[in-house]
């Protein structure tokens, strides 16, 4: 039981600390606040939203830069380390942005993109390996609860910036070229403070999460041995703990010499596996040889385009026919919930299937969705809030099952830097996003745009058909 409570504790943390790396989806709802604040009061004057989105994509780039050396990280300074480290850069960066946005765009793309992006990326894959640690046959449960947190971050920190920033739910005043930017002084005026009072809060909840994040600790074989009639009834323990408990090759750690070793404190923590031998084992170099590495990367990639323009831009392209920013604020943190849940539902999905179903339904329904997202301007802001929900519930699939298909796909072993890999692919796929849409957005308009993003979804469908790869009793990955 206590092995148990453990493990429930290690899960929490690892929402945690997501909730606050997941604030990355806030930038829907904070880009109009963020966009008009630079556009009076910083430079350049007539900065657009389909400039803006670099910000999102340089944040998204650094994410996939910067993953693969967290796992790095981990091997070295151990989990706590490594996510205080990487989590308060994050926070650094949204604090340091009370002084870029007031000197420029690009300032403001360092502290709040490229700062904040290294940050997600460092302390990002360690809590999911760390929980796959203690629960290594509940993967897709596991990656699914912890990536959870990230998508429901937006749920509450959409709504602390919009009664910060806007509590007397003013609507934009300034339209250009379709786009609506806010000009009131009550609002602009409140812009800087608020990087102050999020990365604080951030700061805060990431060490309460890092001193909850621990690996499972050496105990002695006697602890784990349940009785007969238990044993059936204990998913939440590793067979390799009741009895043939083995070491993790790049961890480790030695056995206690004796039986006296475990009278020391379960602190004591040591970097060992507990789940049994890796039989699918695969190294970062030898990833380069496996072709289902290639098509995971691709099918990451292209996903990417719809998350990118999704998270970015529903915000803006509500306001084109909602004159409500708090049901839009709403809007934003009701998709979060989704975002949050489907990630659980997805995982569970995978467990329950496989990858392959679950990511060829996932394509489908987003595909669908995009083509149809248009009709929401004529039926009205309750169909636009079911279709974003949806939508975030859609794509929130892609962070729960891209992970269980690396760790099935390859291992657990080095599973950490395995998808900080797989991940490079959002290093890509940000600023193909933010070009595309900068440069096409004004020419073929936001029906155009859904059109293209549909387009991706359809091809990661087709992706998803050619991924052939089994684990090592057979059964698709």
């Amino acid at each position: 039981m206590a092995v148990a409570c453990r493990a429930c504790l290690v899960i929490v943390a690892g929402i945690l600390i997501h909730l606050t790396l997941g604030t990355l989806y806030t930038f829907g709802n904070l880009t109009p606040y963020l966009t008009s604040y630079i556009r009076k009061r910083s430079s350049p004057s007539d900065l657009t939203y389909g400039q803006s989105v670099w910000i999102n994509a340089v944040a998204a780039m650094g994410q996939g830069a910067s993953m693969f050396f967290g796992g790095l990280m981990e091997k070295r300074l151990g989990p706590r380390l490594t996510v205080l480290l990487g989590a308060w850069f994050q926070s650094l960066g949204v604090m340091l942005t009370y002084f870029a946005i007031q000197y420029s765009f690009a300032a403001t793309t360092i502290t709040y993109g490229l700062m904040f992006g290294l940050g997600i990326g460092i302390a990002y894959a360690v809590p999911m390996a760390v929980g796959m640690r203690w629960l290594p046959k509940r993967k897709g449960l596991v990656n699914g609860c912890v990536v959870a947190g990230f998508g429901g971050g937006a749920f509450i920190f959409d709504q602390i910036q919009t009664a910060y920033i806007n509590p007397n739910n003013l609507s934009p005043d300034l339209t250009i070229n379709g786009d609506k930017f806010f000009t009131q002084d009550d609002i602009l005026d409140k812009v800087p403070m608020m990087f102050i009072i999020l990365g604080g809060t951030y700061a805060v909840m990431q060490l309460i999460g890092c001193l909850l994040l621990t690996n499972p600790p050496d105990l002695p074989v006697s602890y784990f041995q349940l009785a007969p009639s238990d044993e059936e009834n204990s998913p939440m323990i590793p067979e390799s703990e009741s009895g043939d408990s083995r070491e993790s090759p790049e961890q480790g750690a030695a056995a206690p010499a004796s039986v006296n070793s475990s009278s020391k404190s379960t602190e004591q923590l040591v970097e060992r596996s507990t789940e049994p031998i890796d039989e699918n084992c695969v190294s970062p170099r030898d990833v380069f040889k496996e072709p289902a590495f290639y098509i995971l990367w691709f099918i990451f990639l292209v996903n990417g385009q719809g998350v990118q323009f999704i998270s970015s831009l529903y915000k803006a392209y509500g306001q084109t026919f909602i004159k409500d920013d708090v049901f839009l604020a709403w809007v934003g943190a009701l998709a979060a919930v989704c975002n949050a849940g489907g990630r659980i539902m997805w995982g569970s999905f995978a467990d329950r299937y496989s990858f392959k179903v679950a990511m060829m339904c996932l394509c489908c329904l987003f595909t669908v969705l995009m083509l149809t997202l248009g009709v929401t301007s004529l039926a009205g802001r309750w169909m636009f809030l079911v279709w974003i929900c949806l939508l975030f519930l859609a794509f929130s699939g892609s962070f729960s099952l891209m992970p269980t298909a690396c760790a099935r796909s390859f291992g657990q072993t080095h599973y950490a830097k395995n998808y900080g890999l797989l991940f490079t692919s959002q290093v890509i796929t940000s600023p193909i996003s933010a070009v595309l849409t900068s440069s096409l957005k004004s020419a073929i308009g936001w029906y155009g745009m859904f059109y293209m993003v549909a387009a991706f979804s359809f091809i990661s469908f087709i992706l998803t058909i050619s991924f052939k790869k089994k684990m090592p009793d057979g059964k698709d990955v």
